[in-house]
């Protein structure tokens, strides 16, 4: 589950112009993001970081450029802040996804950040990304993320930053020494003698503009408390203090307030966001905001933040700060009270790591625990996802924790998905040691820590490979099954039983980098079952891709073992396992005529489910109903799912997709459309943008490559089918995919065939021949049948005494029995009466199998019905031509 609506849009919005703002022209082009990649603006609070980047931002968009604005906090881990970047870029234009589906859409840390760079890349023109408060970001994977922006972001992004420190692991230094980056810190952002003018509008005496650039040193919030307390009257006297912050706000700010205006103040500074409800409910009034907004010394000061229908502030933070320090100096007792109001208010809002943060900061660490077992204890994991469960976490004292089993379990499984396994192992140890479950049943006073004994169990045994037969498994599956159906069980919590939220791994084709992830998730997760998953899968598929089918099948047979007994709750292994044996299946043409397509189930999106599963599901999907001879239903599925991935954002899944789809374009008959959605969808019109394995995987490679030479075949572009031809068959023979190979070289076949030069198909066929003699891979010929059967005929005439001939007949059967329609199934019996009955009577068969000779008859007579046949000579021919006697072929 993603952050509140109200609480996103509030992130990812751009802050309103301050009042009393000071245009200054040299600084907003000094400061302008597209001036270089990356802009800092570095100062302590007060300076006008934020105020400077919004209006640079504001001027870009006027100017028709996409300005992203993302506002960072303390608690933003990866998989947080990876959601504030997709959705502000998306706001700020970028056209990345559908919100609603963003907002269920699941994935690993930096899945989203993936897919932003690719979509910028293609983005025609330069895009900013500005980030307020930098200094706050303190997840050294969250200031990864920002890294990776800078380092392998493409050459149109800009970056812009405003803090007060820059947090360590963001290589500004590196990227100014490569003249890349410009820091812009307190001296160049303090205002001149003119700016201060301008700031007074021209009002000021000589003497009292002196007297105030003096005081302010430039600082602009200084000036803009300055000129507030102006408005309202003479200023009465005070003197500069060696806190330069406390100085101004007790000097400017205060000077004129009454004490209970001063006291509504410094309890303000306890709140990080204001609305009239909060503030009403906490303070015990009924005019807290009216109040609020009359307090005409706050202009400037309180800024407006994004909160849907609802109207929310916050005090500048250093405002903010300096009162909360006040206020506990002041009155320690009111302090401790209004947080742990704050606290209640916020749990009941579903705020549940702020709520346990006020809490805390009021003293009252048992009051954290009990919000969090309020808000479900561990099920905080599956109803607001993995980041707010570690937040919380991280606000349980050890006393607390030792205290309460339910928040021990939190403990446990926040462990578990940190990669501290062995700590969460011992810990459910001596929890159900000390607290063993009793009755587990529906009647149990302990109800509620029984179901998040059960999660946290699940959770091992999905992160940290538990045996089926442990001790641990040992009653999970009866456990979850009686829970499941009891009536005091909430949805959310029986979804997560049933299915067990893991991560999958994105496995894009890019082989050794998908492998060196695995390695370093064994390194967190050793013996793990769920990723010994993972990699038979992931080698399964390398061997796919390389030709070795019965290697890929052991792989992929492996896994789905894995899958079906380990990790018992989670659909999306299982489902990929299938998929990607039904995908081998096909390749090597081994599924019937009759076969269900294969749809793309939506959990393995839901579920943050890697590029792999999702192509191989689309690619099985359009293929079996073109095996079908269904073009039009081939080019529905191709048009749903376009505007399933497009409505995600997933980019290189458009990609992959627009590809498939043009090559069923180009199968339909519908070559000018193909033409239009290839330009439309930017696709490479070059062969080396085709073949090119840098930018894209090599599933995209192939799919591209081949509807490319597809299209240009169809077009009678034989030229440039030929050089693509030759690009594509070179790459693969290098990186060794043999399966791209061999697509390629069946178009290849075709491509000479209908250019005119039947000597060179040949020679093709004889290439493809080759490779098939190791490589099953009957489909990429197959599926060209329509042109590549005469010149399989062609080569059976010519060369009758090569020894592809047998692989040559086996590919012709295979085209004809598509060809002809459903192709016949027999029984193991039928087959073993047919195959004797060549040489045998019906006496001998019935003797060596231990039938009857009318049972024999029987048989025979069931056989010729399926084939079609009379006479036995008949049958045994056509079975062998349909591949039902292949092994004595």
């Amino acid at each position: 589950m993603q952050a509140p609506p109200w609480l996103l849009r509030q992130r990812i919005t751009l802050p309103d112009r301050v009042a009393g703002y000071v245009h200054r022209a040299e600084l907003m082009d000094r400061s302008m993001p597209t001036q270089r990649r990356l802009t800092v603006l570095k100062a302590s609070g007060g300076f006008g970081k934020t105020t400077l980047l919004a209006e640079c931002c504001r001027s870009l968009r006027n100017k028709g450029v996409p300005a992203a604005w993302v506002s960072v906090d303390e608690q933003d881990e990866p998989e947080a802040l990876d959601t504030y970047i997709a959705f502000a870029c998306h706001s700020a234009g970028l056209n990345l996804l559908d919100l609603s589906d963003l907002e269920e859409a699941g994935g690993g840390p930096g899945s989203r950040v993936g897919l932003v760079v690719c979509k910028i890349q293609s983005f025609a023109g330069p895009f900013v990304i500005a980030f307020d408060e930098l200094e706050r970001l303190e997840n050294p994977a969250s200031v990864a993320l920002l890294e990776y922006l800078l380092q392998r972001g493409p050459s149109n992004l800009h970056l812009a930053v405003a803090c007060r420190q820059i947090p360590d692991g963001l290589n500004v230094s590196g990227a100014v020494l490569e003249g890349r980056a410009e820091v812009l810190a307190s001296e160049d952002l303090r205002f001149s003698g003119a700016d201060v003018a301008r700031f007074f509008d021209l009002m000021l005496s000589r003497s009292e503009l002196a007297e105030e650039i003096d005081r302010s040193a430039g600082w602009p919030l200084a000036l803009r408390i300055s000129r507030n307390r102006i408005e309202r009257g003479p200023e009465a006297g005070a003197g500069i203090v060696k806190d330069f912050v406390r100085n101004w706000i007790e000097t400017r700010l205060f000077v004129d307030l009454g004490r209970d205006d001063r006291d509504f103040l410094l309890d303000l500074g306890l709140f990080d966001w204001i609305d009239a409800a909060l503030l009403d409910e906490v303070l015990q009034r009924g005019d807290s905001m009216h109040r609020l907004e009359s307090m005409g010394v706050l202009a400037g000061l309180l800024e407006p933040v994004s909160g849907g229908a609802t109207r929310n502030w916050r005090l500048h933070p250093l405002v903010r700060e300096y009162c909360a320090r006040q206020r506990f100096r002041e009155n320690p007792e009111r302090f401790r009270a209004i947080h742990c109001r704050l606290a209640e208010a916020l749990a009941r809002r579903g705020e549940t790591a702020p709520a346990m943060r006020h809490a805390l900061e009021g003293g009252e660490p048992l009051l954290a625990g009990d919000i969090l077992e309020r808000a479900g204890g561990v099920r905080l994991w599956t109803r607001q996802g993995a980041v707010q469960l570690r937040a919380a976490d991280r606000m349980l004292s050890e006393e607390v924790v030792a205290a309460r089993p339910r928040l021990a379990l939190v403990r446990c499984i926040v462990l578990a998905l940190s990669g501290s396994l062995d700590e969460a192992r011992k810990l459910y140890h001596d929890v159900s040691t000390t607290h063993p479950p009793r009755h587990r049943d529906e009647d149990d006073p302990d109800f509620e820590y029984l179901v998040d004994e059960c999660i946290v169990r699940g959770g091992l045994a999905l992160y940290g490979g538990e045996l089926g037969a442990s001790k641990l498994m040992r009653t999970l599956s009866a456990d979850i099954d009686r829970l499941a159906r009891s009536a005091r069980m909430d949805p959310l919590t029986r979804g997560h039983l049933e299915y067990a939220r893991c991560a999958l791994h994105h496995l894009k084709g890019e082989f050794d980098a998908a492998l060196e992830r695995l390695a370093t998730a064994r390194e967190f997760l050793a013996g793990s079952q769920y990723i010994a998953l993972h990699g038979e899968l992931l080698h399964g598929q390398v061997d796919l891709a390389q030709g070795r089918a019965q290697e890929a099948e052991s792989h992929y047979r492996r896994a789905r073992r894995i899958a079906r007994k380990s990790v018992v709750l989670d659909p999306v292994p299982a489902a990929g396992c299938d998929l990607a044996l039904k995908e081998l299946a096909l390749e090597c043409n081994r599924v019937s005529s009759g076969a269900e397509p294969c749809g793309v189930p939506g959990v393995l999106m839901n579920y943050g489910a890697p590029f792999s599963f999702f192509a191989m599901g689309s690619g099985v999907s359009i293929d079996l109903r073109l095996r079908a001879g269904q073009v039009e239903q081939a080019l529905a599925v191709a048009d749903e799912q376009m505007a399933f991935v497009r409505a995600g954002g997933l980019t290189s899944l458009v990609r992959y997709l627009a590809a498939l789809r043009t090559s069923v374009l180009v199968i339909a008959g519908r070559l000018e459309d193909a033409g239009r959605a290839w330009r439309r969808d930017k696709l490479p019109e070059d062969s080396e943008g085709c073949v090119d394995l840098a930018g894209q995987t090599w599933r995209e490679m192939e799919a591209v490559s081949c509807a490319r030479l597809r299209w240009l075949i169809a077009m009678e572009r034989f030229g440039e089918a030929r050089g693509l031809a030759r690009e594509l068959s070179a790459v693969t023979a290098e990186r060794g995919l043999t399966r791209t190979r061999m697509r390629g070289l069946a178009l290849s076949v075709v491509l000479e065939q209908r250019g005119g030069e039947p000597g060179a198909a040949v020679a093709h066929l004889e290439q493809f021949l080759r490779l098939f003699a190791e490589s099953p891979y009957a489909w990429p010929l197959v599926r060209e049948r329509a042109t590549c059967a005469a010149v399989v005929q062609r080569f059976l005439h010519r060369h009758r005494d090569s020894p592809r001939r047998k692989d040559a007949r086996s590919l012709l059967t295979a085209m004809r029995r598509l060809d002809d329609g459903p192709e016949p199934v027999l029984s193991q019996r039928e087959k073993d009466v047919l195959r004797r009955s060549e040489s045998q009577r019906d006496k001998q068969i019935a003797a060596e199998l231990g039938l009857t000779v009318d049972g024999v008859r029987y048989h025979l007579r069931k056989v010729f019905a399926k084939l079609g046949v009379a006479r036995r000579a008949e049958a045994v021919r056509r079975a062998r031509e349909l591949g039902l006697l292949a092994d004595d072929a």
